[in-house]
């Protein structure tokens, strides 16, 4: 925990520390050609993660001054996530911030890196969001901000803390980075071998599918005790075609169906448990042999956007095992089906070992942060 030799202060009361305020309001059109904003949603788990990077105009952004970014900023969410918190990097200097982040300047970068892992702590995410406004949406104020009490131990101490922190964070983005990689390089290789699809023969995928099968009700609340259900969720959520509870140890033996979920304008594809029910907006399709799901895995994934097209409802969210079994597809013949299996199932079983010593490095980097957590915040707004 915070030793008792720490220093308590608000936060804009620390030497050194300037809450310049939020962003931009009304950010306008998108620019293509404009200054990158951060937002809320580009900010999670300690790391700023924006696949599509939102560009304003830069008489926009040049109203703004005070805002645009230098390395070493702290940037907190307070809208929704309330309590989210990252440091810039180089990269990002003299990007724009919405006005759903705080900004706040540190003098000392190992200042900014302590209040980024200050802001992962559950009392100061309770404190946060007891200090928040709004029912819709929560928001926490720039006031409410500048009071938030934080707990400064000396500095040996302080620095000990953010160089195991640090270990473990660079760890699990050697994991992720080593999963990622592990799944495109099978996705490559996929695509290597179905540049011969035209001399295979075309069937539906029917023809090459055990079963294909729409869930039909919602997930029960509570799940019944022993009993697995994947919502779309789980699949949209997933940053990997697997959902979170696969393990390695799960290919050992049958794998579980082929889920698919379709959602603005492409379809979304996890491995589930061969025990999993699926919940109504989840297509699970199973094929008969073990080659031949990993095949079937990678044939969706490459033609995500023309399945997505099948799908029907509001909003083209739901595909029937009858729309998707009726497509067609270019299957290879046996020795390749073989091939890519004994290949690709190497590269999955890679990036779910990555995954799984991933997951059990945030359990640790977790319980490590418990360790620092105050027993009471001692200053109130």
């Amino acid at each position: 925990m915070v030793s008792e030799g720490s220093q308590w202060a608000a936060l804009a009361d620390l030497p050194g520390v300037e809450v310049l305020g939020y962003g931009i309001n009304r950010p306008g059109r998108v620019d293509p050609d404009g200054v990158p904003m951060l937002r809320a949603g580009d900010i999670a788990d300690g790391r700023i993660q924006c696949s599509e990077v939102f560009r304003v105009e830069r008489k926009v952004a040049d109203a703004h001054p005070k805002t645009r970014l230098r390395s070493d900023d702290l940037l907190i969410v307070l809208v929704g996530r309330i309590g989210e918190a990252v440091v810039t990097r180089p990269e990002h200097e003299e990007w724009a911030v919405a006005r759903s982040v705080a900004l706040v300047r540190c003098a000392d970068p190992g200042i900014a890196q302590w209040l980024r892992v200050w802001f992962t702590m559950p009392a100061i995410r309770a404190w946060c969001e007891a200090q928040s406004a709004g029912t819709a949406q929560r928001t926490l104020g720039l006031r409410a901000l500048r009071k938030l009490p934080v707990g400064m131990p000396p500095l040996e101490e302080r620095d000990r803390a953010l160089r195991i922190v640090r270990a473990i964070e660079e760890r699990i983005q050697v994991d992720e980075r080593i999963a990622h990689t592990a799944v495109a390089l099978a996705d490559a290789h996929f695509g290597a071998l179905a540049v011969n699809e035209k001399t295979w023969s075309e069937r539906t995928f029917k023809d090459v599918v055990r079963t294909a099968r729409t869930g039909k009700t919602a997930r029960p609340s509570p799940v019944p005790q022993g009993e697995e259900w994947v919502v779309p969720g789980d699949v949209l959520r997933s940053p990997l075609p697997y959902i979170d509870t696969m393990e390695v140890s799960d290919l050992s033996h049958a794998l579980g169906p082929v889920l698919v979920v379709p959602s603005d304008g492409r379809v979304s594809v996890a491995l589930g448990r061969v025990s999993a029910e699926v919940s109504r907006g989840v297509l699970a399709v199973s094929a008969e042999r073990e080659r031949d799901m990993w095949w079937l895995l990678h044939s969706i994934r490459s033609r995500s956007t023309e399945l997505a097209r099948l799908a029907q409802g509001a909003a083209g969210r739901e595909l029937s095992a009858r729309a998707f079994e009726q497509a067609t597809v270019a299957w290879p013949p046996q020795d390749v089906l073989a091939h890519f299996g004994r290949s690709t199932s190497a590269l999955h079983r890679r990036a779910l070992a990555a995954q799984s010593e991933s997951r059990t490095l945030r359990v640790l980097l977790t319980d490590f942060l418990r360790t620092l957590e105050p027993v009471e915040v001692p200053l109130s707004s």
